[in-house]
């Protein structure tokens, strides 16, 4: 094999969510208002309201008895990220038992990779890049050929191979967390279009939760990014897009804390308006094309 190419096709592929589903499903959220009502919420207020307080004021420990299960492919280089959110339950692809050309998610084999933007962008280092991704994965073929075990011949795997695949069970306490860290303008590109598609996914099934889910600063009122330079003060930063909310003059503006406390008042907010310019942002990340 020395010298040729891959057995497989190398196939370039989207950082994907699929078999999304909240347990017990658009009646899910009364879960929280009864337990809501448990604790002591008085009864004459409508069970949607209370739903929607819990989320606004996070009053987190009722929202996690709502349980939400999807499964999730990204890069193997991306996929720690994931998993730095450790309130949850993942079971794993795992390459040490599985030719990374195989798997339940894929029609036939294929070597899947998941390729950064600033690559898909630019025709002549994509082609390089694929080349090189080419010579590693031929390598793997000649290792795993020699009879070498595939929990060695794995170490050669690149950052871009799409074997970060996980069954995945969270609260929605946790999944509110990951959104409110993953929709903001300075995650990962590759997150971001995973955390977009999840918006748009439990939104379907939980409609009452529109105008609540955002980035941090959507659901707090307040941006926790305070003078991180490129994206709230200083010039834009060229590899991460611009933050919808900064703007002072603009009627969705959102204050970062430190502008809070040198006394910088915002105007009336304009929460439909929001609603549609973080939507649009979040359909062009969900998609992936650039």
């Amino acid at each position: 094999m020395a010298g040729g190419s891959v057995l497989y096709e190398i196939k370039v592929v989207k950082p994907k969510i699929w078999n999304f589903e909240v347990v017990k499903g658009d009646k899910a959220w009364e879960e929280v208002a009864y337990s809501a009502r448990v604790s002591g919420v008085p009864a004459n207020i409508p069970a949607e309201e209370v739903f929607k307080v819990m989320v606004r004021n996070d009053y987190g420990s009722v929202l996690e008895h709502i349980i939400i299960k999807f499964d999730v492919k990204m890069s193997k280089g991306n996929a720690p990220e994931l998993l730095e959110h450790r309130i949850a339950s993942h079971t794993g692809y795992s390459t040490r038992y599985i030719r990374v050309y195989e798997g339940i998610d894929r029609e036939k084999p294929a070597y899947e990779v998941i390729l950064p933007p600033h690559v898909m962008r630019n025709s002549e280092m994509r082609k390089a890049f694929l080349d090189m991704v080419s010579e590693n994965l031929r390598l793997y073929e000649e290792m795993l050929a020699s009879g070498m075990p595939k929990e060695s011949a794995r170490y050669i795997l690149p950052f871009c191979m799409a074997v970060g695949i996980y069954h995945f069970t969270i609260n929605l306490r946790s999944l509110l967390n990951m959104l409110g860290l993953r929709l903001c303008v300075r995650a990962s590109p590759e997150f971001r279009c995973l955390a977009s598609q999840l918006y748009f996914k439990l939104l379907d099934e939980i409609p009452l939760l529109r105008g609540l889910v955002g980035c941090r600063g959507f659901m707090r009122g307040t941006c926790p990014e305070s003078d991180v330079t490129g994206v709230r003060v200083g010039k834009q930063h060229p590899s991460y897009p611009p933050c919808p909310f900064k703007n002072k003059e603009s009627d969705i503006y959102i204050p970062t804390f430190k502008e809070l406390r040198k006394g910088i008042k915002a105007g009336k907010f304009n929460l439909e308006r929001a609603i549609e310019v973080q939507e649009r942002i979040f359909e062009k990340w969900a998609s992936w094309k650039f």
